[in-house]
């Protein structure tokens, strides 16, 4: 039912909606009853100028009621006028009905209409006029009476207004706040979108880094060294194997699977682990710890690691001859950390691809700083710096 009425009540006729379309209907047709009832009772037969002309006048008013929402200064104008004529041209109207179509037109025009002070100044200018063409109004308490009831549904008028100016900017608040937690929603999603992305380019070029260049060597010794190419093999397998688990937990938790999530990542301690696999492909890897290591963020440790992991990419890469260093340092109120690779004859001219601009943006989380570029003898440098928050 109350589906049905709300429908109903949005429903327009003529551009009118269908509820003030029947007030308008009614009000007209208590006008018409109006001039009829004064014929058969001479008590209230005080009308000046024909019936007929307030007949039909005074309905009219009434039904510009219908739009008094789409038009509502338009309609208190109107209705003034035709009540206001009567007046001039006869002295007055006595039709009741003038009350209730004057009383709405002006509650309406000062609680929708486009402006307060134009729906008030036309009220004003229509009693006025009303006033000073009406015979039956002899004493000061006559007149005082339009002036209080006018008055009263102008307050009433714009109350409504105030209530309605309140309700649009509570809900333009909560539009506003709607669409700024959507904004954070979103910002959050692409945060998390980025770092998976930067996980999973770690993951796959390390890995796949590592799986390149030991099948190259295993492919150069399998026939003159092949314990060496076993060595070489069985690296690919453990590679892979890290890398498919580490794959596995980053989409588990993609999919929000806990249990798939529930291995943990890779910490600041795991990087003396990862110099180990470097070496194992023949990479001479020098590393150092300096400095007592503090209780670090799980996030920064990662970044250490990710940093460590694609700095020895890189240099099993674009150097996969040449020595490389790796110290970490913790300070009172930050971590260094550094990989240095020497000059090699196979070295190439290295890209800023993906990796380097993900590392960028790791760094740029905790407000540290990174420095990649090459050294005066042809090495290579990766360093970065950390803020740790004591």
């Amino acid at each position: 039912m109350t589906g049905r009425f709300a429908t109903l009540r949005g429903t327009k006729v003529l551009g009118a909606p269908l509820g003030d379309l029947v007030l308008a209907l009614v009000l007209a047709a208590l006008a018409v009853a109006d001039t009829v009832l004064t014929d058969q009772f001479s008590w209230l037969d005080q009308w000046r100028g024909t019936r007929a002309v307030n007949g039909v006048v005074v309905p009219v008013a009434a039904l510009l009621l219908a739009w008094r929402r789409r038009y509502p200064l338009g309609v208190l104008v109107g209705s003034f006028a035709a009540i206001d004529s009567l007046g001039f041209l006869y002295g007055s109207t006595q039709a009741s009905t003038t009350v209730f179509t004057l009383a709405i037109a002006v509650y309406t025009a000062v609680a929708y209409g486009p402006s307060v002070p134009a729906a008030v100044g036309v009220t004003v200018a229509g009693v006025a006029l009303r006033d000073a063409y009406d015979p039956l109004l002899h004493t000061f308490g006559d007149r005082v009476w339009d002036w209080a009831f006018a008055a009263i549904f102008v307050g009433i008028g714009y109350a409504t207004r105030i209530r309605h100016d309140r309700m649009r900017a509570v809900e333009s608040r909560a539009r506003e706040a709607e669409r700024k937690h959507a904004a954070r929603e979103e910002a959050a999603a692409e945060q998390e979108r980025r770092r998976i992305a930067r996980e999973l380019h770690d993951i796959v070029s390390h890995s796949l880094g590592l799986l390149v260049f030991q099948a190259g060597v295993g492919e150069q010794v399998v026939d003159t060294d092949p314990g060496k190419a076993r060595e070489a093999f069985r690296s690919i397998r453990l590679a892979g194997l890290e890398a498919v688990g580490e794959m596995g937990t980053i989409l588990g938790l993609i999919r929000g699977d806990r249990a798939a999530g529930r291995e943990p990542q890779p910490r600041a301690s795991d990087i003396e682990t990862l110099v180990r696999k470097a070496r194992t492909t023949g990479t001479a890897v020098e590393f150092g710890v300096h400095g007592e290591p503090p209780p670090l963020p799980a996030a920064l440790e990662l970044s250490l690691y990710r940093i460590v992991q694609e700095g020895l990419t890189n240099a099993m890469k674009h150097a996969p001859s040449a020595p490389v260093r790796v110290d970490v340092r913790y300070r009172d109120k930050c971590v260094d950390v550094e990989v240095v690779n020497g000059r090699s004859a196979a070295t190439v001219g290295r890209g800023g691809g993906r990796g380097l601009i993900g590392l960028g943006e790791r760094v740029s989380i905790f407000g540290g700083r990174i420095e990649v570029g090459p050294l005066p003898d042809g090495g290579w440098r990766l360093a970065a710096t950390l803020p740790v928050a004591r």
